[in-house]
């Protein structure tokens, strides 16, 4: 009886467990099927996830380079690349036919392309709403607008518009920027009217950015006019100081040459008088050649060229040996051998080499020695002027390479070493000074070999 019975049992248990299996395959057909809800769902993510991160890493490099541009119109000192580069930017937000920047001409009131490639017509369309007042309006609201071309919609029948974007800077209006486009009015949104007026400020400064440097430019061109004019009076100022000496020069040759004219004319006989004739009328010629060359106004741009230096200095000190001589002064001079050329400017240099010899000259108003020596100092040669005169104090040897600083009262205009200094800097060389009270002065200048350009 005992085997029945549990038999009984086992099928009892079956019959009453078979609910809760055929739930629990039910409840995993459902988990089955939410997992594979969930991860279509999840795929579905992934997908719009790397769109995302398409777009993201797209409009990254949208912004980089919108940005790059950017910093390329605020930083432009060309008009043409100012305006090249807005369009390219404004391309970005709308379709551009054509465009242009026009700034205010305050004493004719006009509107002036910044741009040589602007056509008539966006001129003209410049002009007619300037007329019309909207540009007027435009800067005043600081607002931009969009207005049908109504030439074009006359002879056809798809549409275009000209969009006017106000320029502001610091609050003030300095123009406008057009575009015309083919873009249709109500299709601009709210957000392309404020990238616009973004690309037009920033355009502004860049216009800002032009001007100024246009002004420095101009400024830096007056300056060095200014400055050339300066050394041109300083040289004639020096000119003038030997003028007794020079003028001196060209009277002996003259009385030798006048002197043995009348012997001609009496009828006396003169050996040589050709080869003496000849050789005065050579001397008078040099001495000339030496006060032209010297005199002559050079251009504010120094043109360098290769310059054999002794060459320079002979020239020099045979147009003061006179004058100097006559004060007590003594030369001494020595020309270093093999000297290469140096690069400079053989008219600028002579002017650094008077002035020299002419502080030499005052510091010794009773005479003295006057050194000039030339030499090889590694890729430089070496310029050394040295006097016996009274010296410079050391307080004040700092500032005599300033301009308007003088130790010789009212004779001086405290230009002399200033220029010097300036036309020695020019050359891409160096102009130191050594002295001492009561044991004189030595000038010294360096100045680079040549190189020819490769």
């Amino acid at each position: 009886m005992d085997k029945p019975l549990k038999k009984k049992n086992r099928l009892q248990l079956l019959e009453d467990g078979l609910p809760q299996f055929e739930q629990f395959i039910e409840s995993r057909e459902s988990y089955i099927k939410a997992l594979e809800k969930t991860i279509e769902a999840l795929k579905r993510e992934n997908v719009q996830y790397n769109r995302n991160n398409l777009a993201i890493r797209s409009s990254i490099d949208e912004l980089v380079a919108t940005q790059s541009l950017s910093n390329i119109i605020s930083t432009a000192t060309d008009p043409e690349l100012i305006v090249r580069t807005l369009i390219e930017l404004t391309r970005q937000v709308i379709p551009v036919l054509e465009s242009n920047i026009f700034l205010f001409e305050p004493s004719s009131n006009r509107l002036l392309p910044l741009s040589s490639k602007s056509s008539s017509r966006l001129q003209q369309e410049a002009e007619q709403q300037l007329e019309a007042g909207i540009v007027d309006w435009v800067i005043a609201e600081k607002k931009t607008v969009v207005i049908p071309d109504l030439e074009h919609m006359l002879a056809r029948s798809n549409a275009r518009n000209f969009v006017i974007v106000p320029l502001i800077l610091r609050g003030m209006g300095i123009g406008i920027y057009i575009i015309h486009t083919e873009k249709p009015q109500q299709e601009f949104s709210n957000q392309d009217v404020q990238l616009l007026s973004v690309l037009a400020n920033q355009a502004a400064v860049g216009v800002e950015h032009w001007r100024t440097y246009r002004q420095l430019v101009q400024a830096n061109e007056e300056l060095k006019a200014s400055q050339a004019q300066m050394v041109q009076a300083a040289k004639l100022a020096a000119i003038g100081e030997l003028a007794a000496g020079i003028a001196h020069e060209i009277k002996n040759p003259l009385q030798v040459l006048m002197l043995h004219l009348e012997l001609v004319q009496a009828g006396k006989p003169l050996p040589n008088w050709v080869d003496m004739f000849s050789k005065q009328v050579k001397r008078l010629s040099d001495i000339t050649l030496r006060l032209m060359n010297f005199s002559r106004n050079v251009s504010e741009d120094v043109a360098m060229e290769p310059i054999k230096l002794n060459k320079v200095i002979e020239d020099i000190v045979a147009m003061v040996h006179h004058e100097f001589s006559g004060s007590g002064i003594e030369f001494e001079l020595s020309y270093g051998e093999n000297i290469p050329p140096v690069t400079g400017n053989a008219n600028y240099l002579q002017q650094v080499f008077l002035n020299l010899l002419i502080n030499a000259r005052d510091a010794m108003p009773r005479g003295g020695k006057l050194g000039i020596a030339t030499s090889l100092t590694g890729y430089h040669v070496s310029i050394r002027f040295s006097d016996t005169g009274s010296g410079i104090p050391k307080e004040i040897q700092e500032k005599i390479f300033k301009p308007f600083f003088s130790t010789k009262g009212e004779k001086g205009t405290g230009l002399g070493l200033a220029i010097c200094s300036k036309i020695i800097a020019q050359h891409k060389g160096e102009l130191r000074v050594e002295s001492e009270v009561g044991q004189g002065t030595t000038f010294t200048i360096f100045l680079p070999i040549w190189r020819a350009p490769k």
